[in-house]
Parts: C-alpha cells; structure tokens; sequence
C-alpha cells in the first residue's frame, strides 16, 4: 500500500509540474537560461540530448533522472543531485531534496544547504517557479488531498504560506498559472492565473473551473477547457499572460459515449490529442488531425 501511495504522489508531482506536456512518450531534456533568469532546468518536452546552460552543458542520466554537468558538450559529465523541479540561471540552480531546500553552484559543484522545510505527516514539497528574490514551493498531500504555496525570501531565508489550493504550473514574467485542486490521475481541475507580487501571489482571473493542460508557449497561454463532470469533449484556448485576449484555437470531440481527450505537447503550431487509445498531430493553420501512433 506504501508503495502504491508513493506511486500516487510521484505521478501527481509530474502532472503538476508539466501539465502541457506528452502525458503518454517523451524524452528528458533541459531547458536553456540566462544568467538573470531562473527556469526549469529540464522537463518532459522537447528532443535536445543536450543544452548549454551559461557556460556549462548539461544532459539527463535516463535510468536515474539525475541531470549531469560538463564544462564540454561531448564528455567530462559529472552527476548532480539536481531532477524534478530544479530551477537555474546559468550559474547555478536551487533544488529540494527530501524536504530540504538547497542551492548547487556549477562552478564548484557544491550543494549548499538552506533551510529544512516543516512538514508533517505525508506532505511533500517541490520548487514551482523562482522569480526575483523569491522561490516559490508547493507543498502537496495524498492523505490530506491538497496543494498550498510557499514563498521562501532568498534575501531574508524566511518561508511564509502564500496561497492555499494552488499548485504553480507555468510562469511568464510576473504571472503564473495555478492548478487550485490535488489530482492523482488525468481529470481536469480549476485554472486561475495569479501576478507575482512583494507579498507573494495576487489573483488576476479565474480562467475555468475544469481545464488541463496550461501551458506559456511564446508570449501567450494555452489552456484545454472541459465541461463539468466530463471529458469528452476538450476546447483549446489561446490567450495572453493575465489572461485576457482568449481565443478559440480548436474543438476535439471524442465519439464514444463514455470517451475521453487529452491534449498534450502544446506549442505555437499544434498540439498532440489523445483520445480512444491513439495520438493525432493537430495543426492549427490547417485545422487538421493526423494519426502518429
């Protein structure tokens, strides 16, 4: 039972952190940054083996989901603690592991201990974005079924609960998006966009209260809005960073009476849809699916 619950938790701290991508296939990869910004250092989208990070490269162990380092592209890679919501700017990234926040430095390779994160029973915490001098964690819970967000101050290292049912997802600038209910399988859940502030989050708009997918591409966000109690048919939305501005991309339905549709590996020219068991490409121009497996 343990082990199932495990399981769960995992599979829940996957779907948090990468709502847009390939939920079925894909391979590990890195995302590259500036020396200011602070961005995922790897997820589940993309085809890179490797990327270049400041003046470090970096490349994904497969069989352990440990990102390594090298000063060269092609050998020299070292492994580093750094995995699921690891978020760098080049120089160096900041990490939990075990509840336990830390900071690694690429140029030493040395992991820096910051703060224990208070937790109790089978509550877990992960990195949802950093921005400023602020990092923002989740801390989510199977038993007690929810998500709450933290901020912790790089400056002063104090921790303070920012929001309560609010897993960050996505960031664009100062705005975020927030899934606002604890999930364990594909259902859909609401949606809110909040603006990062001094004091921590500041709500903007709701933008569904069943909706999957969020996902920043570019300058704008893309979203899959559900009806209530079913996720048979799934509507792609496009619209910008606070919000405003939606529009109507694509409608897929599925034909089965009881069926479902996914939407996965968005981008600014298509998506994935997943629906009976078989992935399509759609493609916004031409307003076509195409079968790819």
């Amino acid at each position: 039972m343990e082990r199932l619950r495990k399981g769960l938790r995992l599979i829940v701290l996957v779907l948090c952190l990468a709502p847009g991508a390939v939920l079925l296939a894909g391979e590990w990869s890195v995302k590259a940054e500036t020396a200011s910004e602070y961005e995922e250092v790897w997820d589940y989208s993309g085809n890179q083996k490797v990327l270049k990070s400041g003046k470090y490269y970096f490349r994904c162990a497969t069989a352990t989901g440990r990102i390594q380092i090298s000063d060269r592209k092609n050998e020299g890679y070292r492994n580093t603690p750094l995995g699921y919501g690891s978020f760098g700017n080049g120089l160096q990234a900041y990490y939990v592991d075990k509840n336990v926040l830390y900071r690694y430095i690429y140029a030493t390779r040395e992991s820096v201990r910051l703060r224990k994160l208070a937790v109790s029973g089978d509550e877990e915490f992960h990195i949802s974005t950093v921005y400023g001098n602020q990092i923002f964690l989740t801390k989510s819970s199977f038993d007690q079924w929810k998500y709450w967000t933290y901020s912790y101050n790089i400056k002063t290292g104090k921790v303070k609960k920012v929001m309560s049912n609010c897993c960050i997802t996505g960031r664009l600038g100062k705005f975020v998006v927030a899934q606002n209910a604890y999930r364990t399988d594909v259902g859909p859940y609401p949606v809110t966009i909040y603006k990062i502030t001094a004091q921590g989050l500041s709500k903007v708009r709701k933008l569904t209260s069943y909706g999957r997918s969020e996902v920043f591409v570019g300058k704008k966000l893309y979203y899959a809005a559900y009806d209530k109690g079913s996720m048979k048919k799934a509507v792609l939305y496009r619209c910008n960073k606070d919000g405003t501005g939606r529009k109507k991309i694509a409608v897929f339905i599925n034909p089965s009476e009881f069926g479902e549709v996914l939407i996965g590996d968005i981008t600014d020219k298509g998506c994935i849809v997943y629906q009976a068991g078989v992935q399509y490409r759609y493609t916004y121009a031409a307003k076509k699916m195409k079968r790819i497996r």
